[in-house]
């Protein structure tokens, strides 16, 4: 729970809101960890069965997985440095450096991490820890951050104070809380850090900063929405909206079980057994029942009840209406995140081509560009501040030497699609053969090593190549026929 000392650090018109939905975090995890709560039928016969689904977590991981499952390029530009033998060296420097300051900070599994953060939580802060010493990144999840915006524009990050419970316990004057804050004064980034107990009381610390000039022109975070509305500071929780659906799933998966336990076997039923005896009868194939008649049913002329058993058959005839829910159900949770189903018998005819698959994928691919609109400027951001710091703390020169230059930073987002890329190469080779397709052309698309295309410059240079060896080619033959 979020601390008293804490809550007073934020104010303003969207203090209170990300204050109240702060409490829910907790809540929103335990249901991801766990599926949701739901209630079930009291019986004084038997305990009914409480088999929660784990639905909302496989569907949460499979769309972060598909977001994030193949790294966006981080992709460095100078387009005004000069060329060298057709390269940009010192775009090639930066590239290089970038590339080894992300890979040193495993981003591309923290990227999959935070993607499930922010959509269970509804927000995640992509923070920063820069100093002489070191560079780190990492995500904060909603339940260790408070922010605070300008007034008049949500983009803006005014103050973000980050806090992490070391020690809980009862006594808040036991308690150890670490607290980071980071706010602009002046247009340079200050931050007070320290140790506090469960009042807020500073507590003796070595690392203790306090209005500490951080040495850079912007606070070293960025806060990433998932979802909401304009101005909107506080995002939307996919387990909110999934918890619903997910309660009435494992509610109907459990009350099948009870159904199967009660009703699976034939139902026997006895008259004028003695209880005492029924008592020690097993229900187990072969098994030999002693049975003894009931003195108390016994009639005026005899000594013994008559005994009688028999079983009634039991049908299911409620297994086609059972099912159809638990799928109408799952097809709803799917449709909120475009997750495709690929168990149904419609769609298995599609999984033939990359064309198909991305086909039954779209609605996913969709859902996922939306989300890449509140992730892409927050790499963006990432990677600028990381080229900046550069220049400011020496020690990062062990990622990489390059000289500050204009750069642009370009975020390639990729899904973990097969493409149909020899048909597609085929395609454009032909258009080439019949001459509605330039040579320049099919380079710039499918040229390089990697077949990931040229820019102008590098297709012209292959294209004298191509001229150079054609007429080297013909010499030869020449020379042989004379």
């Amino acid at each position: 729970m979020l601390p008293d000392f804490i809550a007073l650090e934020l104010y303003g018109p969207y203090g209170p809101d990300v204050l109240r939905k702060l409490g829910k975090i907790e809540t929103y995890y335990h249901i991801y960890e766990h599926g949701a709560r739901f209630e079930t039928e009291t019986s004084g016969d038997y305990t009914p069965a409480r088999l929660h689904s784990h639905l909302i977590q496989e569907l949460i991981r499979r769309e972060s997985q598909f977001l994030f499952g193949k790294t966006p390029g981080f992709l460095v530009s100078c387009p005004e440095e000069a060329k060298t033998d057709g390269k940009r060296p010192n775009e090639a420097a930066m590239q290089g450096y970038l590339n080894a300051v992300l890979k040193k900070n495993h981003m591309a599994d923290k990227l999959i991490k935070a993607a499930r953060d922010c959509a269970i939580g509804g927000r995640v802060a992509l923070k920063v820890n820069l100093s002489p010493e070191k560079c780190s990144i990492l995500f904060v999840p909603a339940d260790g951050f408070v922010y605070q915006t300008d007034m008049d524009d949500v983009d803006q990050l005014e103050r973000i104070t980050f806090f992490y419970t070391v020690k809980d316990d009862a006594d808040k004057a036991r308690q150890e809380i670490w607290v980071q804050k980071y706010w602009m004064e002046n247009g340079r980034c200050m931050v007070t850090e320290r140790f506090t107990d469960g009042y807020g009381k500073t507590l003796s610390w070595d690392g203790e900063r306090e209005n500490a000039d951080t040495g850079l022109d912007r606070i070293p975070a960025f806060v990433i929405l998932n979802d909401g509305l304009s101005g909107d500071t506080d995002g939307e929780s996919e387990v909110k909206e999934l918890m619903e659906d997910d309660a009435w799933y494992g509610r109907l998966k459990s009350a099948n079980i009870d159904t199967l336990r009660k009703g699976m076997n034939q139902i026997v039923w006895m008259s004028g057994v003695s209880p005492d005896s029924s008592k020690t009868f097993r229900y187990a194939p072969g098994a030999l029942w002693d049975m003894k008649g009931d003195p108390a049913q016994a009639g005026v002329n005899s000594n013994a009840a008559q005994v009688q058993v028999g079983t009634i058959e039991n049908s299911f005839s409620y297994a086609g209406a059972y099912q159809e829910t638990l799928a109408n159900i799952k097809r709803d949770m799917q449709d909120l995140l475009g997750v495709p189903d690929l168990n149904l018998e419609s769609t298995r005819s599609l999984i033939t081509s990359g064309k198909g698959l991305k086909a039954l994928y779209w609605p996913l691919i969709c859902r996922c560009e939306e989300k890449m609109n509140a992730w892409r400027p927050a790499l963006e951001w990432l990677a600028e501040l990381l080229l900046d710091a550069a220049a400011l703390f020496p020690a990062l020169r062990q990622y990489g030497e390059f000289i500050p230059a204009p750069y642009q930073i370009t975020i390639e987002n990729q899904y973990p699609l097969p493409e149909d890329e020899n048909d597609e190469k085929q395609l454009d080779l032909s258009e080439v053969a019949n001459r509605s397709r330039s040579v320049r052309s099919y380079l710039m698309k499918w040229g390089g090593p990697d077949c990931k295309g040229l820019d102008a410059d590098e297709a012209d240079a292959e294209l004298a190549q191509i001229v150079k060896e054609q007429r080297m080619l013909e010499d030869s033959f020449s020379a042989e026929g004379e």
